[in-house]
């Protein structure tokens, strides 16, 4: 199969020795197990080179692209510097010493994911992995109470504190511009029970909307206590993803001291939801990178098919029918070329003609070549 190179081939070597098992990890989301091996001229440099391989490798099945990978090699020395603190256990699966000296060890490592996943996140790139992913916070569905003015003061702090961390987001002025512009969008608006964060997100193509209603809750003698409310949704699915609530301390006062309400409530409320999005992003990454493959002048007849299926379904996480028999989406956390190597392979065997393709982004079209 004729394909046009544009990935680097992710590979790492690695050493270690450790006790332990690994097998009780096997049901444990938050960790993931890797085979590697490698070199050192003591047991303890052995050890000490395995776990920083074994990081390495694990951190690979995540970067698919050049530019992540170039990203990584610029940062990685930050990473594998703790590499004790990632690696929660190994079991030794070979072990030898060479004429030289040296010792060549084989070993299964758990390696604990959400850490790595989170110092990545730190350094921007699982962020540029996912196209820093894109949110719309806009004010609760009609029917919902809330204060307008607390909760644009909300939305608006909200908004500051996603872009601190590499999150797209769009202006309270610029959606509600959207809406004035748009007679559709301000006909629906008039209705009951409309979630216009909802629309704003598919327009926008979004990736999460945030739903925010802050209310000042009369809590007696005199004093107040202000509640901020989130509800983070999938924007492509409308599935909810959580409820967050951030209360303030209760105060006497007037506006003024209510303002200082509400910048508490938001303090507090603001790292839950953070918390809420970046454990649907990792569930996202830890499935892998999603692609569209279309597939043109692909034969008909069931061979060929089945071999497109049974070939979608060898490396990729999850695999989807867009439109049956030609166009799929897959999660693959590989290289893409490898990948696309052996579906072509395996459709070739069948049909008896080569295959290329083109790479749209996230778009990949597969055809025969004449």
């Amino acid at each position: 199969m004729r394909i046009r190179t544009f990935l680097l081939t992710f590979v790492f070597l690695a050493t270690s020795l450790a006790f332990g098992q690994t097998s009780a990890n096997m049901q444990d989301h938050s960790v993931t197990e890797v085979e590697v091996q490698g070199m050192g001229t003591s047991m303890q440099t052995a050890i000490a080179d395995a776990k920083r391989n074994a990081i390495s490798t694990a951190i690979g099945t995540y970067l698919v692209s050049e530019q992540e990978m170039q990203n990584y090699m610029t940062v990685k020395d930050q990473i594998l510097a703790k590499s004790e603190g990632f690696v929660k256990s190994f079991e030794v699966k070979d072990k030898s010493k060479g004429p030289d000296g040296l010792w060549t060890v084989t070993i299964k490592a758990a390696v604990t994911k959400d850490m790595l996943l989170n110092d990545l996140e730190a350094l921007g790139i699982l962020m540029s992995q996912l196209d820093n992913p894109s949110m719309v916070v806009f004010y609760a569905p009609k029917g919902v109470p809330y204060d307008q003015r607390f909760t644009e003061q909300a939305i608006n702090q909200i908004n500051q504190y996603f872009t601190t961390y590499r999150y797209n987001v769009y202006d309270l002025d610029q959606l509600d511009a959207m809406i004035e512009d748009d007679m559709s969008m301000k006909q629906v608006a008039l209705q009951e029970d409309v979630d216009m964060a909802q629309m704003l997100a598919k327009k926008l193509k979004a990736d999460i909307y945030v739903t925010v209603a802050l209310i000042l809750e009369d809590v007696g003698n005199g004093k107040k206590k202000a509640k901020a409310t989130a509800k983070i949704f999938n924007a492509s699915t409308a599935k909810l993803l959580g409820v967050q609530n951030g209360y303030s301390d209760e105060i006497w006062g007037n506006t003024t001291a209510y303002d200082a309400n509400i910048d508490q409530a938001c303090t507090k409320l603001m790292p839950l939801i953070m918390n809420q999005v970046k454990g649907y992003w990792k569930e996202q990454v830890d499935k892998g990178k999603q692609y569209v493959l279309l597939f043109s002048k692909l034969p008909e007849g069931r061979k060929v098919k089945s071999a497109v299926q049974a070939a979608l379904q060898n490396g990729a996480k999850e695999v989807k029918v867009v439109i049956a028999g030609s166009e799929y989406q897959v999660w693959i956390n590989t290289d893409l070329d490898t990948y696309i190597n052996t579906i072509g392979d395996q459709i070739e065997e069948i049909y008896g003609k080569e295959f290329d393709y083109k790479n749209r982004g996230d778009r990949i079209d597969i055809f025969p070549v004449k």
